[in-house]
C-alpha cells in the first residue's frame, strides 16, 4: 500500500528485516543515523535526563514533518518562529507537529523521553488522496496540538519504543504499521486545533460521542472519567475542550442536561419528586431540591405546582 517508505536509518528496520533496537538521538530531533528522504518515514527516539532549564532549537526541514510525542510528563515552553505556542505544557502523550520550513525552539525544565516521527509532505499527500479519494488540497497541512497531551499518541509512541525491540521477521512491517498510526492520529487533530496551534473544542464527531453518553446513562453516575474514556481522550484535556465547544465544564453541562430531564418529568406531574431525582442522577432527593433552587430559584414541588398552574 505504500512501499519502500519507512526508513531504517532510526533502528526499526525495514519491513521484512529483523528488527533492531532503536538508536538515540545524539540531539533534539537530530542524528547522524537517519538520512531523510522524500520517500519514506524515519523514526528516532530522544531522551535528556538533565533536570535544569535548557534551550533548544530543531533543526529547520523544508520537506519533512516533525511529530514529537511525549513519553513522560515534563515541562516545556514552546516557540513557533519566535511566537510562544504553549508555555508549562507537557504531560504524556503530549505531541508537537512542526510543519516544512517551521523554526521550533522549546525551552524543557524537567527530564523528558520522545518519539521523533520524520514525515515527508510526499507521504502525507498520499496518504490523504488514499483516504479522501481526491486531490490533496496545495493547503492541506497537519494542525499543530502545542504538546496538548493525548492518551492515544502516548501509547502508540510507547508501543512503538516497545516494537523495537522485537526479533522477528515481521517487526519491520509492524513498527512501519505503528509509523503510520501516528500520522494517521495526528492528521485526526485537523479538526481539533486551529492554524495558530490554539484548542479549539472537541471535534465534532467526539462531541457527539459524548453527548449521546450523557443522554443514554443520564440517570446513572458519569464521571469525568466516563466522559473522557469515551471520546478518546485524558481527563484534564477533554475537560478544557469540551468547555471549549460548548461553554460549559462537563459537570455544568451534565447538571443542565438532568435538570431539563427533571422539569420534563415534574411538568407531567406522574412520578413522585424523589422518583424524579433518582431517575436523572441525584443520589437523594435533598441533593436535587438543593441544585434546582439554585438553578430556578424554586424547589421541585414549587416549580410543579407553577408548571401546573401555567397548564390551565
Amino acid at each position: 500500500m505504500y512501499p519502500d517508505m519507512f526508513a531504517c536509518e532510526a533502528g526499526v528496520g525495514k519491513p521484512g528485516d529483523p528488527g533492531h533496537s532503536l538508536e538515540e538521538e545524539a540531539d533534539w530531533r537530530k542524528s547522524s543515523h537517519i538520512q531523510l528522504t522524500a520517500s519514506r518515514i524515519s523514526i528516532a527516539f530522544w531522551r535528556d535526563a538533565a533536570e535544569h532549564e535548557r534551550q533548544l532549537s530543531a533543526p529547520v526541514l523544508e520537506e519533512h514533518y516533525i511529530i514529537e510525542v511525549l513519553l513522560r510528563n515534563t515541562i516545556v515552553d514552546c516557540f513557533r518562529n519566535g511566537k510562544r505556542i504553549t508555555k508549562g505544557t507537557g504531560g504524556f502523550g503530549g505531541t508537537q507537529i512542526a510543519a516544512p520550513g517551521e523554526e521550533i525552539r522549546c525551552n524543557f525544565k524537567r527530564p523528558v523521553e520522545a518519539i521523533h516521527v520524520f514525515i515527508p509532505r510526499s507521504i502525507l499527500v498520499s496518504t490523504y488522496e488514499e483516504l479522501q479519494q481526491c486531490s490533496c488540497p496545495a493547503e492541506y497541512h497537519l494542525s499543530d496540538p502545542g504538546f496538548a497531551p493525548d492518551t492515544v499518541m502516548g501509547k502508540l509512541g510507547c508501543t512503538l519504543l516497545e516494537a523495537t525491540s522485537l526479533r522477528s521477521p515481521f517487526s519491520g512491517l509492524y513498527c512501519e504499521s505503528l509509523g503510520m498510526a501516528i500520522l494517521a492520529r495526528a492528521m485526526e487533530f485537523q479538526n481539533e486545533f486551529s492554524d495558530d496551534g490554539l484548542r479549539q473544542g472537541l471535534a465534532p464527531w467526539r462531541l457527539k460521542r459524548t453527548i449521546e453518553y450523557i443522554e443514554d446513562n443520564l440517570g446513572e453516575q458519569i464521571s469525568l472519567t466516563d466522559l473522557a474514556q469515551r471520546a478518546g481522550l485524558s481527563r484534564m484535556h477533554f475537560a478544557a475542550q469540551f468547555k471549549l465547544a460548548t461553554g460549559l465544564s462537563p459537570h455544568a453541562y451534565l447538571t443542565e442536561k438532568r435538570l431539563a430531564s427533571a422539569k420534563s418529568l415534574l411538568a407531567e406531574g406522574r412520578l413522585p419528586i424523589v422518583h424524579i431525582a433518582y431517575a436523572v442522577g441525584f443520589h437523594t432527593q435533598a441533593h436535587f431540591t438543593t441544585v434546582f433552587r439554585k438553578a430556578t430559584g424554586l424547589t421541585p414541588k414549587r416549580w410543579r405546582e407553577q408548571a401546573s398552574r401555567s397548564k390551565r
